[in-house]
């Protein structure tokens, strides 16, 4: 793994009653010390939590994923989550040090639905020398902010001795890195018996953070009620989920448009700012992936396109909106319907629908598809596939935003999107489900 970081060792040389400092590195070059590891610390005080950063009042203003960074640090963002550490997590800490971002590096616990024993002595060693190596290897970069350790672990425990695992990585953590970075767990809804486990079995941690959606101000004050004393930091926050949205007859989520999402971060993210206990938040995700849609989370597609999402982070985090904003859905309706009035199609009949949208630049490129309905029922964000194609579904698109589609010859749950994209890198999106019977 070649990185920009270099570690060195300061050594003091004496030279008879003067001293001189000396950065000596491993190899036979001798370098000042350029990347200082950073120092952070919390602190509570007037009655609130504070992060500090090599001295400096430090507030997390990120996001989970590691697209389009450049546009994060243009938009006023600071720091990013990651999950897992492997062997690109080194370069991947250059390219957030490269723009002044720092980066909460995530560890992720085995979870029992992923057949992970941890009453398998050997299983929990194996995990935490895993950490202990990439740790040790990283644990002086500049961009680690914070080390979080696992990720919604008590979706499906039934084996208490994963709290004490954590722990024990956490302990590892403090002796290796020297206390420089916090630690943290991260979970999904902060229950009565979750955090007794919590506070009970993992008294290591230095902080405590949360995953929520639609209930994101209740689950912040949830941990406090049970007893939490020390920081929270948010480490996924953005739309309602998937799991919190109404339903058509036929059992599909109904999914909002891009822009209803954006008044959602909006209003997530200053909640979240106006929380007391809270060092900061990661607004989830700064890329795409398929978890029953290819758009329900994401804030950035194509590796390219930005959402109102992401453009109401920005104005949170530095008071203003790009100069370009994405365009804004005014409505969405098939066939004359809302995608709410259960819209239900023949088969190989033709059909119109139309996406609204305000755009200040006028020159808009209008992409429909029509796929099928995702059949998966996984949890916990486990990889799905992304729902094929209809091909030959797709009759003619109008630059008014209008389409004419073919329903399939096929009975069964379909799905339809519109992409809006304008030319200077920002997209609208859209979509229904529609039932073919």
């Amino acid at each position: 793994m070649k990185s920009i970081f270099k570690k060195t060792i300061i050594a003091v040389v004496a030279m008879g009653t003067t001293g001189s400092i000396m950065a000596m590195g491993s190899s036979a070059d001798t370098h000042v010390l350029e990347n200082k590891p950073s120092h952070v610390v919390l602190k509570h005080e007037d009655g609130k939590w504070q992060m500090y950063r090599n001295g400096s009042p430090y507030y997390v203003k990120g996001v989970g994923g590691s697209q389009m960074l450049d546009l994060l640090a243009e938009s006023g963002g600071n720091s990013i989550r990651t999950w897992d550490v492997d062997d690109s997590t080194l370069a991947l800490l250059d390219e957030a040090a490269k723009r002044g971002l720092t980066v909460n590096v995530g560890l992720w616990i085995g979870h029992e639905r992923h057949n992970f024993d941890y009453n398998d002595e050997a299983q929990v060693k194996a995990q935490y020398d895993k950490f202990k190596k990439y740790v040790t290897l990283i644990k002086d970069h500049p961009a680690v902010l914070m080390w979080g350790i696992g990720n919604e672990v008590q979706t499906d425990y039934t084996n208490s001795k994963v709290w004490d695992a954590i722990n024990d990585i956490s302990k590892m953590i403090h002796e290796v890195d020297e206390n420089r970075h916090p630690t943290t767990t991260i979970l999904c809804w902060p229950s009565k018996k979750v955090m007794k486990d919590v506070m009970t079995r993992c008294t290591d941690l230095d902080l405590l953070g949360l995953n929520s959606y639609a209930g994101l101000e209740v689950t912040l004050k949830e941990s406090q009620k049970y007893g939490w004393k020390k920081a929270i930091v948010v480490c996924e926050y953005g739309p309602d989920g998937h799991w919190e949205v109404g339903k058509t007859s036929w059992g599909a989520n109904l999914e909002v448009d891009s822009t209803v999402k954006s008044k959602w971060y909006h209003d997530r993210t200053k909640a979240i700012m106006q929380n007391k206990n809270c060092v900061g938040g990661y607004a989830f995700l700064w890329g795409e992936k398929q978890e029953r849609t290819k758009t329900w989370y994401g804030l950035i597609f194509d590796k390219k396109h930005s959402t109102a999402g992401a453009d109401e982070l920005a104005k949170a985090w530095t008071g203003k909106y790009p100069e370009n904003r994405a365009p804004e859905v005014n409505s969405f309706m098939v066939n004359g319907k809302v995608p709410s009035d259960n819209i239900n199609i023949s088969p190989q009949k033709n059909y119109s629908a139309e996406i609204k949208v305000t755009d200040e630049t006028k020159d808009l490129k209008y992409v429909w598809e029509l796929r099928h309905e995702s059949t998966a029922t996984s949890g916990g964000g486990d990889a799905e596939a992304i729902p094929p194609i209809v091909e030959g579904s797709i009759l003619k698109i109008e630059q008014n935003g209008k389409v004419s589609f073919k329903a399939p010859a096929e009975p069964g749950k379909y799905r339809l999107f519109a992409y809006v994209y304008d030319q200077q890198g920002k997209i609208a999106h859209a979509n229904c489900p529609v039932l073919v019977k």
